[in-house]
Formats: structure tokens, C-alpha cells, sequence
């Protein structure tokens, strides 16, 4: 049977390493200097930022630990999951933020500072809520979406998302997923393609949003929706193991991805796709990736690219 998913929070922690390793550092350094010029010419005034798909706040913490952010820093972060909220307030103080109020909190270090207001919700009625047509400049300087814009409706992010940077105002969308999925070693290499391409029919099932090359598409999708394109690159998951294991917990991040996988296989594949394979095999094909997993044999590969953008 599938595991569970009850402790999402300790898999999104898991991921963590992945995407420091993954992330496209170009990308990363291109997004420092816009926030740094922006800061500039702000003159003192805090620089907004909403994060979307919040999760437990790894980016935030991946930000400041890059000195990826400028001094002055208000940092909105929303996401769906009540869970995931209160997991990051936990984590922010754990850390060196102290809460100010009700999910707000702030971190001041010599001339630095960075507030943090977070948010249980959906993040497109928060962007409705939000959203003012009268603002003369962005209502928030970067946008931030990681692991978020395959999941959604594009059309959805365009009208309601990416308005709220609109006027010059920045969108950063990294660990978008690009149709590649690989594991290895693997003795049934026909059974193995099967399953890996029926996993990304699932993703590109009519009813569901977002889809399997989303990644590459974001190429057309976002300068048609009126955005200048200010760098890209591959951020692949990469994850494989050594003589120790695998690193920190990424042994658990890869029983997710095959419990993901397996899931899908199972309930939302379209038959067509996998019809030459039984649910049985499927479910023997995901005990197979578990048991290598438990000998430190699994390498995993998956292939996102990493946007950023500018809207007019």
C-alpha cells in the first residue's frame, strides 16, 4: 500500500538539500542583483516579496542564508495548508526571527531587517483580496513561486498572480518540472518507461492543472503574457547515493517521490497510458524502488527549469 502523506511537513524539510543543490545559482545571482538595484533605488524603503506555495519556508531561509535579500525585506508568505503554516512559524522561531503578532514575525541584524506575514490560504482568492487596479507601482517587488506553476492553471497565474507585479515588478519561478523522470538501476527497463510515462500522462490529464512540460512551455506562456524574460536554466533533482547512505534525509524525499509516482499510477493515469501493465505490477515496481532505497541503490533524476521575469 502507499504510504501516507500525514507528514508532508517532514518531506518538504527532506527537499530542502535537493533544491539547494538543484537551484540554477545564475538565476539565483541574476535575482540578487535585481532586488539589490531595486533596493537602491527604493532609498531605505523596504523591498515586499510574496512567496506562493509557501511550504515550511525553505526558500525565505534559503534567501537570507544566500544574502540573496536586501536590508529591508517584507516577506509575505501564503499557502493552502494550515499544516505547513504552523510549521513554519515554528521554524522561523527556532531560528533567529521573534513573533510580533498572530503568524508575523521579524529578524533585525545591524542594519538589516526582514518582516515576515504568513498566510493560510489559497493563494489566488489571496491575490484577489490583495490586488488593488488603482496601485501607481507593483504591490509587491518579486513574486516567488517554487514548485508551483506545474500544478496550477497558467491561465489563472496570468490574470490573477501576475498582476500584483505588474509595472515593473519581478516573478521568480524555480524547480518548474520539464517532462524528465528517471530512476536507476532498474531490471525492467520496458516496465520502468512505461510506468515513468503514465506518471506524466497523469500530470497531463484534461482535468488536471499544470502539466508535465510546463517548465519549457513558461518559454512562450510568459512573454505572451506580457513578461521579459530575465534568466533561466535547469535545476534538476539529482539525488544519489553514497557509500554513507544518502545525505541528510533525502532517503525520505525519494519514498515520497515513489509514493507520488505509485499514487498516481493507480488513480489518475489515464488507462490508455498504462494498460499493458496491472495495478499489481505497479505495485510490485514500487517495492522494488523502496527496497533499493533501503540498500542505498536508488539514483533519481528529475528535470525543472528555474524562470525569472519582469512584467511591464
Amino acid at each position: 500500500m502507499p504510504r501516507s502523506f500525514d507528514d508532508f511537513v517532514r518531506y518538504l524539510d527532506a527537499k530542502k538539500s535537493v533544491d539547494d543543490r538543484a537551484l540554477h545559482r545564475p538565476t539565483v545571482d541574476r535575482l540578487g542583483a535585481e532586488l539589490d538595484s531595486r533596493a537602491t533605488a527604493r532609498d531605505g524603503e523596504p523591498i515586499r516579496i510574496l512567496e506562493v506555495g509557501f511550504g515550511i519556508g525553505t526558500m525565505l531561509e534559503r534567501l537570507c542564508a544566500w544574502d540573496a535579500l536586501p536590508s529591508q525585506v517584507e516577506y509575505v508568505g501564503v499557502d493552502i495548508e494550515d499544516t505547513n503554516i504552523a510549521a513554519a512559524s515554528d521554524r522561523l522561531t527556532d531560528g533567529d526571527f521573534e513573533q510580533t503578532a498572530s503568524h508575523q514575525f521579524s529578524r533585525t541584524n545591524d542594519d538589516e531587517t526582514v518582516t515576515v506575514e504568513l498566510h493560510a490560504a489559497d493563494a489566488f482568492e489571496f491575490a484577489a483580496n490583495r490586488y488593488d487596479p488603482t496601485a501607481a507601482d507593483p504591490q509587491f517587488d518579486l513574486l516567488i513561486g517554487m514548485a508551483f506553476l506545474d500544478i496550477v492553471p497558467f491561465a489563472q497565474v496570468a490574470q490573477q498572480l501576475l498582476p500584483l507585479i505588474s509595472g515593473g515588478g519581478l516573478g521568480y519561478f524555480p524547480i518548474t518540472f520539464d517532462g524528465v523522470t528517471d530512476v536507476r538501476p532498474v531490471d525492467d527497463p520496458g516496465v520502468t518507461a512505461t510506468l515513468l510515462d503514465g506518471f506524466h500522462a497523469a500530470m497531463d490529464a484534461p482535468a488536471r492543472p499544470g502539466g508535465s512540460q510546463t517548465g519549457r512551455r513558461l518559454f512562450t506562456e510568459l512573454p505572451a503574457a506580457g513578461a521579459a524574460q530575465l534568466a533561466a536554466g535547469g535545476s534538476d533533482w539529482v539525488v544519489i547515493p553514497s557509500d554513507d547512505g544518502y545525505p541528510a534525509d533525502e532517503a525520505m524525499f525519494l519514498r515520497h517521490i515513489v509514493d507520488t509516482i505509485e499514487t498516481a499510477l493507480l488513480t489518475e493515469t489515464p488507462n490508455a497510458a498504462i494498460d499493458t501493465v496491472s495495478d499489481d505490477a505497479i505495485r510490485a515496481w514500487a517495492r522494488q524502488r523502496h527496497a533499493q532505497i533501503d540498500r542505498g541503490e536508488l539514483t533519481y533524476l528529475a528535470h525543472n527549469i528555474d524562470h525569472l521575469i519582469r512584467m511591464p
